[in-house]
Parts: structure tokens; C-alpha cells; sequence
């Protein structure tokens, strides 16, 4: 009796172990990776430059080269400031933008990056 109910309780914790590690492939929503990234810094007070860059990885193993910031010229971006659209700029040839401000100092830059849609929070 002891043995049959001690086999039960082992059978049901290996099949809860078993099960509990299904791997789960139909998330609500698909992570994907931006595009690109920026790096924001103030020029002037209520103004700042931001500059969009896309990352070659293929050297990332390599010390001596590592991971390369490619600018990206002629961007799309559109600038927002607490929720609300500041307006659209394109990047320089240096992939920068600079946005002048009144109140609220923009926080967030959206785009589109080879058919891929980002939405990046500074």
C-alpha cells in the first residue's frame, strides 16, 4: 500500500516536471530586435542631437574588431515628448537629427529600418 502510493506521488512530480518545461511558442507578442540604436546627447539648453546607428555584429567574437556602429543616413524618425509628436525628422549623412524643445525634452524616437518598425524610450 505504502509502496503504490509512494510510486503515485513520484509518478505525478515527474510528470509535473516533465510538462512544466514545454516550451511555449506562440506568444501574444514577438520580441524582435530594433534595428537600430541611438545615442542622445544636449547641444544646447532645450535642444539635443540625436544619432541613429545600425550594429554589424559579424566581428562581435573577434577582439580586435568587436561590434561596429554604422550610421544611418536619410532615417525617418519621428520625435515624441511626453506622448505627443514633436514632428519628423531625417537624419545627416552622420545619421543625426536635432530636435529644439519648449517644455518637455523628447524621450522617444519611432521609425522604420529595412521593413522593420522601432519604437525606442531615451
Amino acid at each position: 500500500m505504502l509502496r503504490s502510493a509512494l510510486a503515485t506521488v513520484l509518478a505525478i512530480v515527474i510528470l509535473l516536471i516533465a510538462t512544466s518545461c514545454e516550451d511555449v511558442s506562440d506568444l501574444a507578442i514577438e520580441k524582435v530586435p530594433a534595428p537600430v540604436v541611438v545615442e542622445v546627447e544636449e547641444v544646447a539648453p532645450n535642444s539635443l542631437a540625436a544619432t541613429f546607428f545600425e550594429l554589424d555584429k559579424t566581428g562581435m567574437l573577434d577582439k580586435d574588431i568587436g561590434i561596429i556602429q554604422i550610421p544611418v543616413p536619410g532615417l525617418s524618425v519621428d520625435v515624441f515628448a511626453a506622448g505627443a509628436m514633436i514632428g519628423t525628422f531625417i537624419t545627416d549623412s552622420s545619421g543625426k537629427i536635432e530636435v529644439e524643445y519648449l517644455d518637455a525634452k523628447p524621450n522617444e524616437f519611432a521609425g522604420m529600418h529595412k521593413g522593420i518598425a522601432f519604437r525606442i524610450f531615451k
